[in-house]
């Protein structure tokens, strides 16, 4: 009896946790457009970069030493040293997480912060809007 009910728990556990994987459901409404870089508009002195790619990555990058910024350079692991041969002076924030769609909706993994898909060319992420440029 003891048998049967930590298998009934495992599977219970097992099928709840695996109705909020990344590929069993569908982002409701637009999807984005992977692998792109979205900018933000002039926010004070700098800008704010969002790239999402299909494998569940997400990257976001505020920084004052450019306006223009590519796919490769923001999922570089130099990013850093990148912004500096653009720009010689300045602040870089680079942050890179996962993202998991739940009920049609993408959130980042660590914090649970929504990412809004408002069209193929325009994202809301952290008060900020991102278009494609």
């Amino acid at each position: 009896m003891k048998n049967l009910l930590m298998t009934l728990k495992l599977f219970i556990f097992v099928i709840v946790f695996s109705q909020n994987t990344l590929y069993a459901q569908g982002i409701a409404g637009t999807q984005p457009s992977y692998n792109t870089v979205y900018r933000s508009d002039r926010i004070g002195d700098s800008y704010h970069f969002f790239l999402l790619t299909k494998d569940g990555m997400y990257y976001h990058l505020h920084t004052n030493r450019t306006d223009t910024i590519t796919a490769d350079e923001i999922k570089s692991p130099n990013i850093l040293n990148i912004l500096k041969q653009k720009q010689s002076w300045g602040q870089s924030f680079p942050k890179k997480g996962a993202y998991t769609i739940s009920n049609g909706k993408l959130y980042t993994k660590l914090l649970w912060d929504q990412i809004k898909i408002i069209s193929k060319n325009e994202i809301n992420y952290l008060n900020k809007t991102f278009y494609i440029k």
